[in-house]
């Protein structure tokens, strides 16, 4: 006969059931907030706005989201993930469900880009960073990884069910019946799922037990990091170069991949299918990264996925050269593994040397250059296409972004004293 579970089994199972909420939590709040490149093309077509002024709503999103950050971890750090989580599935659904009445630019960029950032900074990074740097405390890299390729997962699901709905019911219905699913499906998931870590610790779960008999020289490192010490940190700086660089490299493309593929003339659904291919592949880049990060170093694994995202970048002037979905289906899985790796490895490696009580704010500060280059990408892309015509030098600047990030994480490898 066997007895009841043992406190660290039942610390497991909480672990275990945190992670999957923060997956789910993910997966549909960034499949939907991604679907842009996919509306990007219905709008176009509608409006006949410039490619960089429509593109500009999601640089206003990914700016406004980095400004956001900081004041994300400092409401994290004072009222809990949980309740900045539920604000944000409310802040997101009502976006997308706003979305489908635009009629001006101005409507397209308070409701993307104001509502939409608001709702997924609330869900995303800082929270959810938050969030998992207490309960995860062993392998960070794989643990965080795969809780993260919840965003891939979302995507591959969304961007073609996206793309479906807008050709059997418009872009205005696709975008009501997104906004709608955040509410339903995202308000149980959160409240059942993201229990604060401060909430368990009242109830004497293993979970903070184990966070408390964390490695000494660890738990005090934790303890003794503020903001003002982060900044004068090396690691910090590099880490904050690496958060910029990334995005540099990755929203040009990701932005205008789908209006890109269209205007080669390949099929809107066949593009959303490969797009969500793309999706599926950084679900499984994030975990495999994360393992990596374990075991060969963040600076290595980092490296190694930035090839990903420059030779992805690649194939698309391949596929300029030579018009075949084959390159396209390349392109989602290079890019595709590289998509969204960094975010994890950069958390862990934060966690690592920052974690603590003011977390919250240091990861959030951390937040602020990925908000600024993700803002710069889109309207890039798009201002490089109304100037020249084509997007070729948009994919070359991916490369040579990819070369400077992975430099970056090997200037962050050294711990602070």
């Amino acid at each position: 006969m066997t007895g009841p579970p043992s406190p660290g089994a039942a610390g497991g199972r909480r672990q275990h059931r945190v992670v999957a909420a923060v997956w789910l939590v993910l997966a549909v709040a960034y499949g939907v907030f991604f679907t842009f490149p996919i509306f990007f093309v219905a709008l176009l077509d509608e409006f006949r706005w410039s490619r960089a002024l429509t593109a500009g709503a999601l640089s206003m999103s990914t700016l406004l989201q980095g400004l956001l950050a900081p004041v994300a971890g400092i409401v994290v750090d004072r009222v809990g993930p949980r309740r900045v989580i539920l604000a944000g599935v409310g802040l997101l659904g009502a976006s997308a469900i706003l979305a489908a009445t635009i009629r001006t630019p101005w409507e397209f960029y308070v409701y993307t880009g104001v509502l939409g950032a608001m709702g997924i900074v609330a869900m995303g990074w800082v929270p959810m960073g938050v969030l998992l740097s207490h309960w995860v405390t062993e392998r960070r890299g794989r643990m965080v990884g795969l809780a993260f390729s919840g965003m891939g997962a979302g995507i591959f699901v969304i961007s073609p069910l996206s793309q479906w709905l807008i050709d059997h019911l418009g872009w205005r219905a696709a975008s009501l019946a997104l906004g709608l699913a955040v509410l339903v499906v995202l308000l149980p998931t959160a409240w059942f799922g993201t229990r604060d870590p401060v909430a368990s610790a009242a109830e004497g779960t293993d979970g903070t037990r184990r966070s408390r008999a964390v490695d000494h020289t660890a738990a005090r490192r934790a303890r003794e990091a503020t903001l003002a010490g982060a900044l004068r940190a090396r690691a910090f700086w590099a880490l904050f170069a690496a958060y910029l660089l990334t995005p540099l490299a990755v929203f040009p493309v990701f932005t205008h991949q789908v209006a890109f593929a269209v205007d080669l003339g390949f099929p809107r659904l066949l593009v959303a299918s490969i797009f969500g291919l793309m999706g599926l592949m950084s679900s499984l880049g994030r975990p495999l990264f994360g393992v990596a990060a374990d075991r060969f170093g963040g600076a290595v694994s980092a490296t190694v996925s930035f090839g990903c995202t420059a030779a992805g970048a690649l194939t698309l002037i391949a596929t300029e050269a030579w018009p075949h979905a084959g390159w396209l289906v390349a392109y989602a899985v290079l890019f595709g593994l590289g998509f969204g790796a960094r975010g994890p490895i950069i958390t862990a490696i934060a966690t690592e040397l920052f974690g603590g009580r003011r977390f919250g704010v240091i990861y959030g500060v951390l937040n602020v250059s990925n908000g600024v280059g993700a803002a710069i990408g889109p309207w890039f892309g798009g201002a490089v296409h109304d100037l020249l015509g084509s997007y070729r030098l948009v994919f070359l600047s991916s490369v040579f972004f990819s070369a400077l990030g992975s430099a970056c994480f090997w200037l962050a490898r050294r711990r602070t004293p």
